[in-house]
C-alpha cells in the first residue's frame, strides 16, 4: 500500500504523462476522500485551536498577576499627581488636623514634560538620519584613486583595466545612487510618520515616562486607511476609494502592556501579551483585518462582554471622581510571540511542518480563549513592534520609575511641614481653654467660645474670670517654613530642574554669559541622559524597523539600498547648547580680524548652514553679498593681514581675560551662594535641636554659635585665597595683553 507521499507522486507522473486528465485526476482524488475522516480532522483542529487560545489567555494571566506589585506603585503614583493622599493615610477622620496637599509634583511633572519635548522636537526637522552602510572596499579603493593621477591604470578584482580617474568617477556616482536612496527613504518614512502624527503619539510616551516611569510605543504595525480620490468619468467627477495598508507607528497604553515579565529589557522580551478594550462596533471591525475567523469572531460577540481580568479602569476613575460608569468593552488580546508549525498551519496559514522549527507569530484572542486570528510576523527580522521608554531604569525590570516615585518622599516631607504650618498657626490664633465648671456656666448651656457670650458666675463674690483660663501655643511658624523650603528645594534637585528653568528669578552669577552658559549646561545633564536613551530606545530600533518594512513591502525600488539608522537626538543637542556661544565668538574673531563685510556675510551662510538655519531667511542673498563685494573694492584696498592677525591676537587674549574674570565672578557668587545654604541649614539644625531638647531659639544659638563662626571663618579663609589667586592671574594676563608677550 502506498503512503500519502508515494501516492501524491505516482497521481502526479499519471498526470504528467497523459494517462489520466485533469478531470479524471479531480474525481479520483475525491474518491478516496473519507468524508468521515475530513470531518474527524476539522473536529480535531478546531479543539488545537481552541486549546491554542486557552493556553495564551493562561500565560496572558499569569502576566497579569506577576505585575501587580508594579501596578500598585503606579497607583501611587497617579495619586500624588493627581494631589490625593493615600487611603488609611489619616486614621480618624474627625481628628483635628488639616488634610492639605501641596501640588509639587504634577507641576515638576508638567515641567519635565514640556522640556524633554523641545529638547527631543525642537523643530520640524527628523532626529534621525538614514546614511548607505560604509563599504570597506570601496573607501580603499577611493582612497587609492585619489592619491594617483587619472589615466594610472588601475586592476579591479574582476581582473579588467581601468583609469584611476574613472574609477573614482564611478565610485563617486554609486556614493550619490546610495545617497540619493537614502534620502527617498527618509522621505518616505517622514510621510508615514506624519500619517500617523507620530510627534503627538511620542508626547503621550514621554507623559506616560515622567508620570510611571515606563512609555511603550508600537510600529510599524499595518492599519488599513481608505483614501478618497476624485476621478472624471464621462465627463463628471466621481469619488474613488482605495483601501490600502500603511505602516503605522502608536502610542500604547502602559496599563495594557504585558510582556515577559522574566525580561530587565524588552530586547529580551520572549513575548508580549498587548490587552484591547474594544466597543461591539470596533470588535465587529476586526473582520476588516485579512485572514480572521468571521465564525470565532461572531461567537464572541453573540455573548456579552465579560467583566476585565484586571479592572484598572474603575480604580483610575475613582481616583479622578468619575467612577459609576459600567464597562461595556470586549477584552481582546494580541499575542507577539513563538508559535509552533502546527499551531499555525491548525489557524490556516501556510508554513512548513517541521517540529523542530519555531515560528514568531501574531495571535488574536477573546477573554473565552477564542483565536480570532493568527499569523506570522509581517517582519523577517521578526522583531515585536514594540519599544519601550524608561524615564529611570530598573535593573530588575522592563518598567522604569517615573518622577512621582523619586520625590516620593521630598512630596511627603512637604505635605507634612505645610500641614503642620496650618494646624500650628490654628493653635495659635485659637488657644486651648481650661473652664471650672464649679465656678461658671455658660446660660445657654454651650461650651463653645462667642462674642457676646452670657456666663452665669456660680460662687457670688468670687473672681468669675478665674473659671476660665487660656493657654497659648508657642508658633513654630519659622521652623515649618524651613522645612517646606527645603523640602521644595529637594524635589527641584532630584527633579534635575533648577528654579531657574522653571521660570523663577534667576541667582546672580545667571547674570554673566559665562555664569549662564556654565549653569544650563549642567542643568541639562539629565537631558542628555533622557535624549540618548530616547535615542537608543526609540529613535533606532522605531525607525529601523520602518526602514525594514519598507524594504519589504514598499513598491518604491529608488528607496532601496544598503543603509542604516543613525539617530540624531543627542547630537542635535549638544550643537543647540552651543550653538549662540560659538556664534558669538565667531562674530567677535570675524570683526577682529578686519575682514570685509561681504567675506563675512559669506562665512556667516555657510555658519547657519552648519546649525541647520535657513540663511535665506536671516542673511543677505548671494546677489547682495556680490553688491557688498563691489563696493568694498571702491572703498580702496585692505587692511594689512599682518596688522589684522595682531588685531586679532589681541582681540582673543581680552576675550580670555574676561571669560577668565567671569569665571571668578561665578566662582565668587558660588562661594557666596554656599556659605548662604550653609547658614540656613545651620539655622534649620537649630531650630530642629531646640525643637527636640525643648530649648529657645537664643539657647541654641548660643550652644551651636561657636560652630557656625568657625565654618565662616573657614570659608572666609578660602575666599581671600582665591581673590589674591585670581588678583595676581589678572595681573599677569593683562601684562601680556599690553606687551605683546601671550600673543
Amino acid at each position: 500500500m502506498l503512503d500519502g507521499n508515494d501516492l501524491i507522486d505516482s497521481l502526479t507522473a499519471a498526470l504528467a504523462s497523459g494517462a489520466v486528465g485533469a478531470d479524471e485526476l479531480v474525481d479520483m482524488v475525491e474518491d478516496m476522500v473519507d468524508p468521515e475522516e475530513e470531518k474527524r480532522e476539522a473536529e480535531n483542529r478546531k479543539m488545537r485551536v481552541n486549546a491554542l487560545g486557552v493556553r495564551l489567555f493562561s500565560m496572558a494571566q499569569e502576566q497579569v498577576q506577576q505585575r501587580q506589585m508594579t501596578e500598585e506603585r503606579w497607583y501611587k503614583d497617579v495619586r500624588q499627581f493627581n494631589g490625593q493622599y493615600d487611603p488609611g493615610t489619616f486614621g480618624d477622620e474627625n481628628e483635628y488636623g488639616s488634610r492639605i496637599f501641596v501640588p509639587l509634583t504634577r507641576r515638576l511633572c508638567g515641567l519635565v514634560e514640556a522640556r524633554l519635548f523641545d529638547m527631543l522636537f525642537p523643530s520640524d526637522e527628523r532626529n534621525y538620519v538614514i546614511e548607505p552602510t560604509p563599504v570597506p572596499d570601496l573607501q580603499e579603493a577611493m582612497q587609492l584613486a585619489e592619491k594617483l593621477p587619472p589615466d594610472t591604470p588601475i586592476q579591479t578584482p574582476d581582473g579588467q583595466t581601468i583609469p584611476a580617474g574613472a574609477m573614482q568617477q564611478s565610485i563617486a556616482q554609486m556614493v550619490e545612487e546610495a545617497k540619493k536612496r537614502c534620502d527617498a527613504m527618509q522621505r518616505e518614512i517622514d510621510d508615514q510618520l506624519a500619517e500617523c502624527s507620530y510627534p503627538r503619539h511620542a508626547r503621550d510616551v514621554i507623559h506616560d515616562a515622567v508620570l510611571y516611569g515606563t512609555g511603550v510605543i508600537k510600529g510599524p504595525v499595518p492599519m488599513f486607511r481608505t483614501t478618497k480620490r476624485w476621478i472624471q468619468q464621462d465627463g463628471t467627477y466621481v469619488m474613488s476609494l482605495e483601501r490600502k495598508p500603511l505602516p503605522e507607528a502608536a502610542r500604547v497604553d502602559l496599563w495594557n502592556f504585558f510582556p515577559d515579565m522574566s525580561a530587565t529589557h524588552i530586547r529580551q522580551a520572549e513575548f508580549v501579551f498587548e490587552r484591547h478594550y474594544l466597543t461591539k462596533q470596533e470588535a465587529a471591525d476586526l473582520q476588516d483585518m485579512p485572514d480572521v475567523d468571521v465564525e470565532a469572531l461572531r461567537s464572541m460577540l453573540s455573548a456579552d462582554p465579560s467583566t476585565p481580568s484586571n479592572n484598572y479602569r474603575e480604580r483610575l476613575r475613582a481616583i479622578s471622581g468619575t467612577s459609576g460608569a459600567k464597562d461595556r468593552r470586549y477584552e481582546v488580546w494580541e499575542y507577539h510571540g513563538p508559535i509552533t508549525a502546527q499551531e499555525l498551519m491548525d489557524c490556516g496559514c501556510d508554513v512548513e511542518d517541521d517540529p523542530l522549527k519555531t515560528y514568531t507569530g501574531i495571535v488574536w484572542f477573546g477573554s473565552n480563549g477564542e483565536v480570532l486570528k493568527a499569523a506570522l510576523n509581517p517582519l523577517d527580522s521578526n522583531e515585536h513592534p514594540y519599544s519601550v521608554f524608561t524615564w529611570q531604569m530598573d535593573e530588575a525590570s522592563i518598567f522604569g520609575f517615573g518622577m512621582p516615585y523619586e520625590v516620593r518622599d521630598n512630596q511627603e516631607s512637604a505635605n507634612s511641614a505645610f500641614r503642620a504650618m496650618h494646624d500650628n498657626m490654628g493653635l495659635c490664633v485659637l488657644p486651648q481653654v481650661v473652664t471650672d465648671d464649679q465656678s461658671i456656666e455658660p446660660v445657654d448651656g454651650s461650651w463653645r467660645l462667642a462674642p457676646g457670650k452670657f456666663w452665669r458666675n456660680k460662687r457670688p463674690g468670687a473672681d468669675a474670670r478665674q473659671g476660665i483660663q487660656f493657654i497659648a501655643i508657642d508658633s513654630r511658624l519659622a521652623e515649618f517654613q524651613a522645612i517646606f523650603g527645603m523640602s521644595k528645594q529637594l524635589i527641584e534637585e532630584v527633579g534635575t530642574l533648577p528654579a531657574f528653568m522653571q521660570g523663577t528669578e534667576a541667582p546672580n552669577y545667571m547674570q554673566s554669559a559665562t555664569g549662564a552658559s556654565i549653569a544650563y549646561t549642567a542643568a541639562n545633564l539629565w537631558v542628555r541622559r533622557a535624549v540618548r536613551n530616547w535615542d537608543d530606545d526609540i529613535v533606532a530600533p522605531l525607525i529601523t524597523r520602518f526602514f525594514d518594512w519598507n524594504m519589504q513591502y514598499s513598491e518604491k525600488e529608488n528607496i532601496k539600498g544598503d543603509s542604516r539608522v543613525r539617530a540624531m537626538g543627542i547630537a542635535a543637542l549638544v550643537e543647540l547648547e552651543g550653538q549662540s556661544q560659538r556664534l558669538q565668538q565667531f562674530m567677535q574673531t570675524a570683526q577682529a580680524m578686519g575682514l570685509p563685510l561681504s567675506n563675512q556675510m559669506s562665512m556667516m551662510r555657510e555658519f547657519t548652514r552648519a546649525f541647520k538655519l535657513d540663511p535665506d531667511r536671516v542673511l543677505p542673498s548671494e546677489q547682495e553679498i556680490e553688491k557688498m563685494k563691489a563696493a568694498e573694492q571702491q572703498q580702496g584696498p585692505k587692511q594689512d593681514p599682518a596688522m589684522a592677525k595682531l588685531e586679532l591676537d589681541k582681540a582673543r587674549m581680552q576675550m580670555d581675560m574676561q571669560i577668565h574674570q567671569e569665571d571668578m565672578q561665578l566662582r565668587r557668587e558660588e562661594i557666596a551662594a554656599n556659605q548662604q545654604i550653609m547658614q540656613s541649614r545651620m539655622q534649620l539644625e537649630i531650630a530642629d535641636t531646640a525643637a527636640k531638647t525643648n530649648m529657645t531659639q537664643e539657647q541654641a544659638m548660643a550652644k551651636y554659635g561657636f560652630e557656625a563662626q568657625k565654618t565662616q571663618a573657614v570659608l572666609a579663609d578660602k575666599q581671600a585665597d582665591r581673590d589674591t589667586k585670581a588678583q595676581m592671574l589678572n595681573a599677569e594676563m593683562q601684562f601680556a595683553a599690553q606687551t605683546g608677550r601671550g600673543v
